[in-house]
């Protein structure tokens, strides 16, 4: 009986994904995105609080696009990270996420509109500086961390008061591990210009009680980005502008080991930023994330567009404070 029941929840989770369009790998909160305080001096304690708006208009098929606006989801996040830098080598990360997401569906004119929120999970990053960049400019800063299932995973439908899928949860009901690296070099020919590269790996875990005795494992997930920013002074102020291409793939998702069909693909994103710096300590930051290719598994809707606003700043609590502008923060 057992067996048969665990079927036919698959079977309803597999029909709810194509008739509904699942992003359990395109929408959510923005973890691998925002993560990673740029490099600061020892003792020295670092903020950032942005808002992050995800549009998923965009339905896909493979690699096609389709003409098919029923569907449509939306994602509003409200992002805090704070740092801390023991010293000009070791630092750590926390990072907390406020989340509601949204999900229309219009079927011949009878709208169904559904929407959760809440806190989200915790990221917790220890990074260490492997390389100092004195001698040939270049940084590399490699670093692990941890995702604290903080955010709830059991929310129910107000609407019909049946359980939500998992990619419409705050939170994923699972620990996962994080593998992060950076890498950055100020131009030769221009000392306020640097590239910059940053790559992470998520291996997701199982969440060992989704929808009662159920596991549910959202599909592994990388993330390489390559960026370049400038600063420019500009009446004694400094504009730093930045283009960032970002690569994303995830696998599919797991319902009791078996795969589910519609979620996972590849997608590549170019976001162009912009940074205003009143002074070496606060900056106000803004971006828009496009996707250049977008290819899925099955049919899902897709990012059409993510936008982000937020606020960055420092306090040096050592004595001898030096005023140096970070090299790049990457969104």
């Amino acid at each position: 009986m057992e067996i048969i029941f665990r079927f036919l929840i698959l079977i309803f989770l597999c029909g709810s994904i194509e008739s509904q369009s699942q992003t359990c790998c395109s929408g959510g909160v923005p973890v691998s995105g925002n993560l990673g305080m740029p490099l600061s001096d020892s003792k020295t304690l670092q903020f950032n609080l942005s808002y992050d708006y995800n549009n998923l208009n965009t339905l896909k098929s493979e690699g096609t696009r389709l003409d098919d606006d029923s569907r449509k989801r939306t994602t509003h996040s409200i992002l805090f990270e704070t740092g801390y830098s023991f010293s000009q080598r070791l630092s750590a990360d926390v990072f907390f996420s406020y989340v509601r997401q949204e999900r229309l569906i219009n079927n011949n004119n009878n709208e169904d509109f559904t929407y959760t929120q809440g806190l989200g999970d915790v990221v917790v990053l220890l990074k260490y500086l492997l390389i100092n960049g004195n001698q040939d400019g270049n940084n590399i800063v490699v670093g692990g961390g941890i995702k604290l299932p903080f955010g709830a995973s059991d929310k129910i439908n107000s609407n019909n008061g049946l359980p939500l899928n998992a990619d419409l949860q705050p939170g994923s009901g699972a620990y996962d591990f994080i593998g992060w690296g950076q890498w950055s070099k100020p131009a030769r020919f221009r000392p306020s210009m640097s590239y910059s590269s940053t790559l992470i790996y998520s291996y997701k875990g199982k969440n060992n009680s989704y929808l009662g005795e159920n596991i549910y494992q959202f599909g592994q997930e990388l993330s390489w980005a390559v960026g370049i920013s400038d600063q420019l002074f500009i009446a004694n102020q400094i504009i730093q502008p930045s283009l960032q291409l970002r690569y994303r793939n995830a696998q599919a998702d797991l319902f009791n080991r078996d795969e589910l069909p519609s979620t996972g693909g590849e997608w590549l994103f170019i976001t162009p930023g912009i940074s205003f710096w009143p002074n070496p300590d606060f900056s106000v930051e803004t971006n828009i994330s496009l996707p250049l290719i977008a290819s899925v598994e099955g049919t899902q809707v897709t990012p059409t567009f993510r936008w982000n606003i937020g606020f960055f700043y420092k306090i040096q609590l050592s004595k001898n404070k030096n005023n140096i502008l970070s090299e790049e923060k990457l969104f």
